[in-house]
């Protein structure tokens, strides 16, 4: 059976909690000060029900209690109001004790009005429980609203039983009061949690996606756009594979094996989002990254060409860290291709066209710890970065191409 109580948070989430509470807070806040005003201003019909001649006694009364609510509504406005909860109690409280002085006050102006007007007390307290947060906030508010009503009947000259009256009214209605605020925290924090557990997987969902797909794409897929497709005249690709993976992963169990390329792609990860790469995916032991994919990146030539050598050095700790006799091809070549997301379950982010498929081949035919690129990525290089010919390879469905082998910058 579950237990109804009020969920107790950390002091950050308690603070983070009682601020959205306290936005919540402020238009209630505001509607009760405006249906006061109109109150105290509207029942002025009532007092001359009473009392034919009530408007000169009652009217100032009447008139400050408007003025009251006015500055109530005013002072709501003001921006520490807003992002402090402790001040919002104090102003409620205020809010409310000037309603307990001139509610009775008018009432004594009128015959019978301690008797005949005690229950308009009550209306007041249906907002508290809405406008506070639990119940020692309401406690505060509802207490110092009776006290100081009860009193102000007594030293307006109000009889043992007018007050013992007003006191079986107003108490009754914060008991009641104060029980409903209690449900309303009950009721107010789970929603919270509720909201902070949707936010939480929210989160999670997002960055689930950000690692599957550039965030331009992911919030045009989630727009639901169809065809996801984008036509891209220069950008350059870069495929990385291990020479010697398939001798030594035969000597691994399945953690090992996964563990160790973890390790490695988990190092040229944090490398491609250094330069502002795109990981496309892994296949195998194999990696695959491009530039140019988001906005115009004029130098992404320049860009995956660092991040080429900043993955020959981290493969270089990566061999020494775990003592692997292993070696990284890496091959780039620049280009135009077709980029989109393919799939609905398990959908992916992928590109297509002749670049892909010369920089897979400069990858393939490349040669072991070192860097093959393509005449056209070189073209696009400043003379900031070194490379020596290697001379021309075959690309099947292509012409033999020349080929630079990537050695540094100055």
């Amino acid at each position: 059976m579950e237990t109804w109580y009020p969920i107790k948070f950390e002091p950050d989430v308690e603070r983070d909690y009682a601020l959205r509470l306290l936005q919540r807070f402020m238009p209630l806040g505001r509607l009760g000060s405006a249906i006061g005003l109109v109150a105290f201003t509207g029942y002025l019909f009532w007092d001359l029900m009473l009392d034919p001649g009530a408007l000169s006694k009652t009217g100032p009364f009447r008139a400050a209690a408007a003025l009251h609510f006015a500055i109530c509504i005013g002072t709501s406005f003001l921006p520490i109001i807003h992002t402090t909860p402790r001040l919002w109690t104090y102003f409620m409280t205020y809010t409310y004790l000037g309603v307990a002085i001139l509610f009775p006050l008018i009432l004594a102006q009128l015959p019978g009005g301690f008797i005949a007007g005690v229950g308009g007390l009550l209306v007041g307290m249906i907002f508290v429980p809405a406008i506070t947060n639990g119940v020692r906030q309401a406690s505060v508010v509802l207490g110092s609203y009776l006290f100081t009503a009860l009193l102000t009947i007594a030293l307006a000259g109000g009889t043992s039983f007018e007050v013992v009256n007003a006191m079986a009214w107003t108490s009754g209605g914060v008991g009641f009061a104060i029980g409903f605020a209690y449900l309303l925290d009950v009721i107010n924090r789970r929603a919270y949690q509720l909201e902070r557990l949707l936010e939480d997987e929210k989160r999670r969902s997002e960055a689930l996606l950000l690692n599957i797909l550039p965030a331009e794409i992911a919030t045009r897929l989630k727009a639901q756009e169809e065809p996801l497709a984008d036509n891209h005249d220069s950008v350059s690709v870069l495929f990385a594979d291990l020479a010697g993976f398939t001798d030594i992963s035969r000597k691994m169990s399945a953690n090992e094996l996964v563990n160790l390329l973890n390790d490695l792609f988990l190092r040229f990860d944090a490398i491609a989002e250094e330069h502002g790469a795109e990981k496309i995916k892994t296949i195998g032991d194999a990696y695959m990254v491009a530039t140019g994919l988001q906005g115009s990146v004029a130098d992404h030539a320049e860009k995956i060409a660092d991040l080429a050598l900043g993955m020959q050095q981290a493969f270089s700790e990566f061999r020494r860290d775990n003592s692997v006799d292993l070696k990284l091809r890496i091959g780039i070549h620049s280009g135009a291709v077709i980029a989109g997301v393919i799939g609905k379950q398990k959908f992916s982010y992928d590109l297509w066209g002749d670049t892909v498929n010369v920089a897979s081949r400069m990858e393939s035919e490349g040669v072991p710890d070192r860097i093959q690129i393509s005449t056209e990525t070189r073209k696009l290089l400043s003379d900031r970065y070194q490379s020596t010919p290697r001379g021309e390879i075959e690309i099947k469905g292509h012409r033999p191409r020349a080929t630079y082998l990537l050695e540094g910058r100055t």
